[in-house]
C-alpha cells in the first residue's frame, strides 16, 4: 500500500468543452445540459455546475482536492442532465500513475469517447503535488482553500463534559503559562455568558430544549433555559434561534428534537425561533419530508456580545461558543458519569435521558454523555457570527432583520496579546442552499457541483492537520468510518464514504515505520451509536465501521511485516470505549420491573455515549465542533456542520518535541477521566511505551467491565474496544463477546437490505 498510494494535492480545472452531442431529443427545443464529473479509482474527487443547453459549455471552474489513493485510473465524465436519469455523453481515461512519472501537470485538450466514437473534446488542467512528510514541520498550519480566514489573537476555552470540577490529578498538570490545570465548567460558562448579553443572542442547534437548567448545584439559579431566553428577551435583547426542523409535527419523532415543542414555547414571546428543514440537492426531492429527515442541521453555537474587558474602551465585545454540546436534555454531565446516583435531583425528569434501551426515569440507569465544546473570544467570533447570519439569510424571509453590528458599538478589532493567545480558524460543512455566502470573493474558491457551492473545510482541516501530524494523534468522536475507496475485501463498499481521515491516519504509521520511528493514533468511540444497538441503522453503522477498521490494521499489519518487526498492529492504533460500573444507588429509587431494568440494576454497569468531535495533534492543535468522522459530517453536502481548529502560535510541536501549552494540558486532563491517572508514559503520547501503557489500563477496565460481580472500580472510565486484532491486522468480535454486553447486538454489525447507504455512512 505504501508504494500504491498517492498521497498529496490535485488541482483539477475544467475549462470548457467543444463538439458535444446534442443529447436533448425533446419537442420543447434545447440542447445538451452538461455537466462533469472527475473520479479517482472510482472515487468522485470533483464536480462542476450544469452549463444549460449547450454543445460547447464553458465551466472554468477549478477544484483543490486532497488525495489518497491507490492512484490507478483517472477518469473524467462528461454527463448530460436530463429529467428522470443522466447520460454520459463520453469520458477520458488515463493512468494516473503514468501522469505522476511524467511530471504531474497537464494543460490542453482531451478527448471524448463512449463506445470507441469520439464524442467531443474537453479543455481541462490538471497539476499534481506530492506530500512529502519531510515538509511537516514547515506545513502551515493554516487550512489552505477556506473561506474563512485564520484569525490571530484570540482567546479560547476548552471544555470535557457539560460541568467540570478539579481533581487531585489535575495539580500535576500545567497550563501555558504554568499554572496548575483547573478544569472550567462549559454549562457554567454558557449561563454567565447568556445573562450577561444585552444586545443579541444567537444560538443554532440540532436540539434546543427549553425544560434543561444550565447550572445544579445549591444556590444556584433555578431559571430554566426557556426563561432565561424569554426574560432576556423581554429585557431588549435580540434572542434569535435556529434548530434543525425534523418535522416531528408531521411524523412522530425520531430522534427527540423537540423542535415543535421548543417553537411552541417561545410562540408569542419576544424570542424569534426558526425550524430549519435540511434538503439535499442531488435527490431532486428537497420538499420532501424522507429526505429533510435524513439529513440535519447538526451546528452548535451560541453567539453573544459581552461587556469590555478593556479600561479604555466601553465598547462590546462578541464571544462565541462552538462544539459536540447540544443546549438540550441528557447532554448534562461530569467526568464521574454517574449512572443511578443523580436520578432524582440533578438527571430526575425532565432531564432524565436514555436512548440506548427502555427503561423507567424513576428506575435507570440513565445514559452518561462525554461531550467536548470550546468558547472563543477575539475575532474568530465574528467568524460564527458570519455563519449565522448567512444561515438566517438563506432561510429568512425578510420579516426578522438581525441586530446591526458596527465599530461605534462594538470592538471589531479585538485582539488578545498574551502569551498564551491562540490562532483560530472557523471551519465548515455547508452548501448554499443552506447558506448566503457573503463573501463573494471568497466563495469563488469553493466548490460547485451542479447548482450548489459547496464548503467542505472540515474535512480539509482533519486531513491538512493529521499530514503535519510528527508524534501522535488523539481522537474522540461519535462516529468513525470511511475510506470507503480504499477497503479490500468487503463484501458491501459504500461508494461515496470516501472521506480521507482514516486512510490519512493510516499513512502516518505506515511511513513511521518504514522509517524505524513510532507513530501513536488513539480512538476513542462510544460502545456502539446511539440508538436501539440491534437496530438495522445501528448495525449497519457498525459494520461500515468494522469495515474501516479492517482496512487500516490490515495496512499496518503490512508494514509491520514488510520491516521485519516484532510489534504488532494495535502498538500503533487503538479504538477504545468509555464506561462506567459501580455507580452508588439511592435507598429511594424505584425497584426495577421490566428484565432489562432489573439485569441492569444487578450489573450496575453501562457505557458513556461518546459524543465528541475532536482531534489533538502534537499537543499543540485541536479541532473542535460539530462534526462526526463519516461522509455526513464530512462531505459537505449532507449535514451542516462547524468546527473551530485552533493553536497557541508560542507552544509548538520544534523538531518533534511536544509543546507544554494548553492543549497538551486539555488532552492530559481527558486522560485523567478517561484513565484515573496522569502516569509517566503519558508525557509521551508518540512513544510505544504509552500505547501499550493505555492498552494496559483498557483491557484492565474491559475485564473488570464485563466480570459477572462487581468487584472493584475501574480506573477512570477507558475500555479496550471489544475486538480482536490478530497479528496479520484481521479484526475479528473478541472471544466470548460477539455481542455487547446486556445486549443481542453484533459488535461486528451487519449490512442492512433496504436502508439507504446515504443515511448510515
Amino acid at each position: 500500500m505504501s508504494e500504491t498510494t498517492v498521497r498529496g494535492l490535485l488541482h483539477v480545472e475544467i475549462k470548457e468543452a467543444a463538439d458535444l452531442p446534442d443529447m436533448d431529443f425533446s419537442l420543447f427545443g434545447g440542447a445538451t445540459d452538461a455537466y462533469v464529473k472527475v473520479k479517482l479509482d472510482g472515487a468522485k474527487i470533483a464536480k462542476t455546475s450544469i452549463v444549460k443547453d449547450s454543445t460547447s459549455p464553458v465551466w472554468n471552474q477549478s477544484f483543490y482536492t486532497f488525495i489518497n489513493h491507490i492512484g490507478e485510473k483517472l477518469t473524467i465524465e462528461v454527463i448530460d442532465d436530463d429529467v428522470g436519469k443522466n447520460d454520459c455523453i463520453g469520458t477520458h481515461e488515463m493512468n494516473f500513475r503514468e501522469f505522476i512519472d511524467n511530471g504531474g501537470e497537464f494543460e490542453g485538450p482531451v478527448q471524448l469517447m463512449l463506445d470507441e466514437e469520439e464524442r467531443g473534446q474537453l479543455e481541462i488542467a490538471l497539476r499534481y503535488e506530492p506530500y512529502i512528510r519531510e515538509d511537516k514541520h514547515v506545513i502551515s498550519r493554516k487550512v489552505p482553500g477556506c473561506y474563512f480566514p485564520l484569525r490571530e489573537n484570540c482567546r479560547v476555552e476548552l471544555y470535557q463534559d457539560a460541568e467540570h470540577t478539579a481533581e487531585p490529578e489535575h495539580e500535576a498538570i500545567t497550563t501555558a503559562l504554568g499554572e496548575s490545570y483547573i478544569p472550567p465548567g462549559a454549562w457554567k460558562k454558557v449561563y454567565e455568558v447568556l445573562t450577561g448579553a444585552t444586545k443579541f443572542i444567537y444560538i443554532t442547534g440540532w436540539a434546543v430544549f427549553t425544560e434543561i437548567t444550565l447550572v445544579r448545584e445549591e444556590g444556584a439559579d433555578t431559571r430554566t433555559l426557556g426563561e432565561i431566553l424569554k426574560d432576556k428577551a423581554e429585557e431588549g435583547c435580540a434572542v434569535y434561534i435556529m434548530i434543525w426542523d425534523e418535522y416531528d409535527d408531521m411524523i412522530p419523532s425520531l430522534v427527540g428534537t423537540h423542535d415543535t415543542a421548543t417553537a411552541d414555547y417561545f410562540e408569542d414571546t419576544r424570542v424569534c425561533v426558526k425550524r430549519c428543514a435540511r434538503g439535499y440537492a442531488d435527490s431532486g426531492l428537497s420538499g420532501d419530508a424522507m429526505t429533510r429527515l435524513i439529513y440535519t442541521h447538526h451546528q452548535k453555537s451560541i453567539i453573544c456580545d459581552s461587556p469590555s474587558i478593556t479600561e479604555d474602551d466601553e465598547r462590546l465585545r462578541m464571544v462565541a461558543f462552538v462544539g459536540g454540546l447540544d443546549l438540550t436534555d441528557g447532554r448534562y454531565d461530569t467526568p464521574q458519569h454517574p449512572t443511578f446516583s443523580t436520578l432524582l435531583d440533578k438527571h430526575a425528569a425532565p432531564d432524565f435521558y436514555q436512548n440506548c434501551v427502555t427503561v423507567r426515569a424513576e428506575a435507570g440507569p440513565r445514559q452518561p454523555w462525554h461531550d467536548i465544546h470550546s468558547y472563543v473570544e477575539g475575532k474568530i467570533a465574528q467568524d460564527i457570527r458570519r455563519n449565522f447570519e448567512e444561515r438566517w439569510n438563506a432561510e429568512d424571509d425578510g420579516s426578522n432583520e438581525l441586530v446591526y453590528v458596527d465599530e461605534e458599538e462594538f470592538n471589531l478589532e479585538e485582539e488578545y496579546q498574551g502569551d498564551d493567545s491562540w490562532n483560530v480558524q472557523f471551519l465548515r460543512s455547508i452548501t448554499s442552499q443552506s447558506c448566503q455566502f457573503s463573501y463573494l470573493e471568497r466563495a469563488r474558491k469553493l466548490k460547485t457541483e451542479r447548482s450548489e457551492k459547496i464548503e467542505d473545510t472540515i474535512h480539509s482541516g482533519y486531513t491538512h492537520n493529521i499530514r503535519r501530524a510528527q508524534n501522535y494523534i488523539f481522537i474522540e468522536n461519535q462516529y468513525f468510518l470511511g475510506s470507503a475507496h480504499v477497503w479490500d475485501g468487503a463484501e458491501h463498499i459504500p461508494k461515496k464514504a470516501t472521506n480521507l481521515v482514516a486512510i490519512e491516519l493510516v499513512r502516518n504509521i505506515i511511513e513511521a515505520i518504514k522509517l524505524g520511528e513510532h507513530h501513536s493514533v488513539y480512538c476513542v468511540i462510544p460502545l456502539y451509536p446511539e440508538g436501539v444497538p440491534d437496530s438495522m441503522p445501528v448495525q449497519e453503522i457498525l459494520y461500515w465501521q468494522t469495515a474501516t477498521m479492517s482496512m487500516m490494521y490490515k495496512y499496518i499489519a503490512q508494514a509491520i511485516e514488510e520491516e521485519g518487526l516484532d510489534t504488532h498492529p494495535t502498538d500503533y492504533l487503538g479504538f477504545y470505549c468509555i464506561g462506567v460500573r459501580g455507580d452508588e444507588i439511592p435507598e429511594d429509587l424505584a425497584e426495577p420491573e421490566t428484565d432489562v431494568e432489573i439485569n441492569l440494576r444487578e450489573k450496575n454497569r453501562f457505557h458513556i455515549y461518546v459524543h465528541s468531535k475532536m482531534m489533538i495533534v502534537d499537543d499543540e492543535y485541536i479541532i473542535v465542533g460539530s462534526a462526526n468522522i463519516n461522509q455526513r459530517s464530512m462531505s459537505g453536502r449532507r449535514d451542516t456542520e462547524m468546527a473551530v481548529g485552533c493553536y497557541q502560535p508560542n507552544f509548538l510541536c520544534e523538531e518533534g518535541q511536544l509543546p507544554q501549552g494548553d492543549v497538551g494540558a486539555f488532552r492530559k486532563s481527558l486522560w485523567v477521566e478517561h484513565m484515573g491517572e496522569m502516569c509517566e508514559e503519558f508525557e509521551n503520547p508518540g512513544s510505544i511505551d504509552c500505547m501499550r501503557k493505555v492498552n494496559e489500563i483498557a483491557r484492565s477496565n474491559w475485564e473488570k467491565y464485563v466480570a459477572d460481580e462487581y468487584e472493584e472500580p475501574l480506573q477512570g472510565h477507558l475500555l479496550m474496544y471489544p475486538i480482536d486484532i490478530s497479528q496479520d491486522g484481521t479484526v475479528s468480535a473478541l472471544e466470548g463477546f460477539e455481542n455487547f454486553p446486556d445486549t443481542e447486538a453484533s459488535v461486528l454489525g451487519a449490512k442492512s437490505a433496504v436502508l439507504v447507504e446515504k443515511l448510515t455512512t
